[in-house]
Order: structure tokens, then C-alpha cells, then sequence
């Protein structure tokens, strides 16, 4: 997806790792050690934002990568924020019951009690017994988002 005319890499700007063969590689193949599961996105306000999510909720004004590594989001991202002077903003969340950080992509396994709390749970304490008050929020969110 990042391959351009010329054999070379829209991410990198050098040669495509695959060669010509980087013309119709997919990422969903992981045929290229770039290829991954972050994109990376400049914001309306220019801020710039490092997502496990796909497309973000505002209207971006241009992609700088898709479906890359996030070593490489992280590096392209910091890269541009110094080059323009904004701030670098992630779709990373925090648990609610470990407050331990997460990327929605670490949920390999979409239990019912996942498909409710994801977006609010790691994926650790999702598989675990949740607390009634911890249940009882996301069962205020889920009625309360539809």
C-alpha cells in the first residue's frame, strides 16, 4: 500500500525492501518487515495521530502511512511533529480496572464481555472477573451509546 512509481517506498522514500514485487504486495500479508497494524494521520488542527483504529473520527488532512509497524508510526510521527512544531496524539488507551496502557489491536479475542469493554479494558483484565462497579459502568455505556 505504501509502494510508489519508481520502486520506491512512500514511507521511507528509499527502494522498496521487495523489490518490484512491492507493487502488488498487501499488507494483510506481512510480506514487508514495514508492514503492520498503525497508521499514521495529520489532523485538521495539525496535530498528528498514531492509530490501531483506521480512519480517525475527524476528517484528516492527509495520511502520512498505512498498515505499518509501530516502531515505524512512532518514528514517522516524531519525525514530522519536530518538523512542524505540533504534538503527536494516539488512539492508546488506559484500563480502567489496572490503568495499564493498551492498543485496541492487543484484543486478539472478542469474548461477549469484550465485545461490551474493550475500548475501556486490556486485554488481560477483560478475560478476568470483572467487579460489579467496574460491570455496572459499562452497562451504563452500552445503553447509553446504543
Amino acid at each position: 500500500m505504501n509502494y510508489i512509481e519508481g520502486g520506491g517506498c512512500h514511507v521511507t522514500g528509499k527502494s522498496c525492501i521487495l523489490g518490484v514485487g512491492g507493487r502488488s504486495a498487501n499488507n494483510k500479508d506481512s510480506g514487508c518487515p514495514l508492514h503492520g497494524q498503525f497508521d499514521v494521520w495529520i489532523l485538521q488542527n495539525d496535530d498528528l495521530l498514531v492509530s490501531d483504529i483506521g480512519f480517525p473520527s475527524e476528517e484528516p488532512k492527509q495520511c502520512l502511512a498505512l498498515g505499518i509497524t509501530k516502531a515505524l508510526a512512532d518514528q514517522i510521527a516524531r519525525r514530522k511533529s519536530i518538523q512542524v512544531g505540533t504534538r503527536v496524539l494516539t488512539t492508546q488507551r488506559t484500563c480502567l480496572v489496572c490503568t495499564k496502557p493498551f492498543w485496541m489491536i492487543e484484543h486478539a479475542t472478542y469474548s461477549v464481555m469484550a465485545q461490551e469493554g474493550r475500548s475501556k479494558l486490556c486485554p488481560d483484565c477483560v478475560e478476568k472477573r470483572v467487579d460489579i462497579p467496574i460491570q455496572n459502568m459499562l452497562e451504563s455505556l452500552r445503553h447509553w451509546c446504543g
